[in-house]
């Protein structure tokens, strides 16, 4: 996302699917970090979320899923947030998604079936949240 600050009134969502309006900025009262104010539509209740986590988690409506899934995932900051990322997603991930995924971590897929491909991603991550916990 070029621009990090949300546009003022636009409505957006999760990667979880509820859907948010964004009515400003705050900050928060000792740390001085920037807060964004939104409202979800469904309850109305307010929520603040900081700048990198709304760059990860939420997206604008209208804008393609595959995007903003895809953009999550690459910028998911550990294996084990890309796990669970992938976990809470399967019902979105196309073959293309998956195919996508799978480069980025430089893994071949041996299938064209999305289940075994969903499968053999779940696989790799937990192969490498293993061998990565061994190294520290």
């Amino acid at each position: 996302m070029e621009n990090l600050r949300p546009e003022e009134g636009g409505i957006y969502h999760s990667l979880s699917g509820s859907v948010y309006r964004y009515l400003g900025m705050a900050r928060h009262c000792q740390t001085g970090e920037e807060l964004l104010i939104f409202q979800e539509k469904e309850t109305q209740i307010l929520q603040a979320v900081t700048v990198p986590y709304f760059t990860k988690e939420f997206q604008k409506a209208g804008e393609d899923p595959e995007q903003g899934l895809l953009y999550a995932f690459l910028n998911a900051d550990s294996n084990e947030e890309k796990l669970i990322l992938l976990q809470q997603n399967r019902s979105e991930m196309t073959e293309a998604v998956l195919e996508t995924v799978a480069q980025s971590l430089d893994y071949t897929l041996d299938s064209s079936d999305p289940d075994r491909m969903f499968l053999d991603l779940e696989q790799c991550l937990r192969t490498k949240i293993k061998y990565e916990r061994r190294r520290i």
